[in-house]
């Protein structure tokens, strides 16, 4: 499962303006021992979740028989993470160490062998290798989180996330709507980036076209990160107003409208970054902007509020 490709995982920091996501970084493993393919079981179940601060989705799962411990469900997150203290409570076997590198250092941490993490009764994924993180700032906005499921547990399932009823479904059949295509792969400096869900969205206050975005439940505010001369994040926006917020001179758009597909969001708040960051999309999507959504990991798409 990990190889020696470039991979993208979150750090557990935040941006100063707000929690849309963690200080993003590349998780690069070297030399690491084999380690067994992650394997699913495949379920119908139908898991209640809490809402934090109305957008991040926390779970309670079983790992290795133990528990439950409350998790952050996160696709924005590549990777699943844990504690420490949770590491040593499971007795969890280190097997190396990856070199995580963000946009201010290059830090080492390990990585540890997971039997299964499981979700209700059947939702289950087994032989999994996860980050070990302190997360103190997660724990911050998630009081008594005590790990973090990315998408290399996700992605083996395809998903039904509905926040009106707090509640997820694992594998169910796909409901009827468009079917709107993500990547689940992309590249960064010519290297490939795995376990990612990125989605062509528009700006229609920005005559700039379609810009690719992660999809992520981590996040709070669509967000844009200033990558490169010609990105969206760069251009004027028409019809709305901005304001700067923090140290760093972060710019706020407010009243803007987004687009993916023929699904229309109105009167949205967007961050624009004035610091580039090392990431492989122009920026993020939150998934909570939306009342339901299904994504189909094994398809390849998403629907956006399908009906019930």
């Amino acid at each position: 499962m990990l190889t020696g490709r470039l991979q993208l995982v979150r750090c557990c920091r935040f941006f100063q303006c707000h929690f849309s996501a963690w200080s993003l970084c590349f998780l690069l493993a070297l030399s690491l021992p084999s380690v067994p393919a992650a394997q699913a079981l495949q379920t119908n179940d139908i898991i209640r979740f809490t809402l934090h601060d109305k957008y991040l989705i926390v779970v309670q799962a079983t790992v290795n028989g133990q528990g439950p411990f409350r998790f952050l469900l996160d696709t924005g997150s590549t990777h699943t993470v844990i504690e420490p203290s949770l590491a040593r409570q499971l007795q969890a076997p280190v097997i190396g160490e990856a070199s995580l590198t963000t946009v201010s250092d290059v830090r080492h941490d390990r990585l540890a062998r997971l039997k299964e993490i499981r979700l209700g009764s059947s939702a289950s994924v087994s032989e999994l290798s996860a980050v070990i993180d302190k997360m103190d700032q997660v724990k911050l906005k998630a009081p008594g989180v005590r790990g973090v499921l990315g998408e290399d547990f996700l992605s083996q399932f395809d998903l039904l996330i509905d926040y009106k009823k707090h509640e997820l479904r694992f594998d169910g059949p796909a409901p009827a709507g468009e079917r709107c295509r993500i990547e689940t792969m992309g590249q960064y400096h010519g290297s490939p980036t795995t376990n990612r869900l990125l989605i062509d969205v528009e700006f229609l206050d920005v005559s700039a076209g379609k810009v690719q975005l992660q999809l992520d439940t981590g996040a709070r505010m669509p967000e844009l990160f200033p990558i490169r001369n010609e990105d969206i994040s760069v251009r004027p926006w028409a019809g709305s107003m901005a304001f700067n917020s923090g140290p760093n001179g972060t710019s706020i758009h407010s009243h803007a409208t987004i687009r993916v597909g023929t699904t229309v969001v109105h009167d949205v708040d967007v961050v624009q970054s004035r610091r580039g960051v090392a990431f492989d999309a122009v920026g993020l999507l939150p998934a909570s902007i939306f009342n339901r959504i299904y994504i189909s990991h094994t398809g390849g798409f998403v629907v956006l509020n399908p009906a019930d």
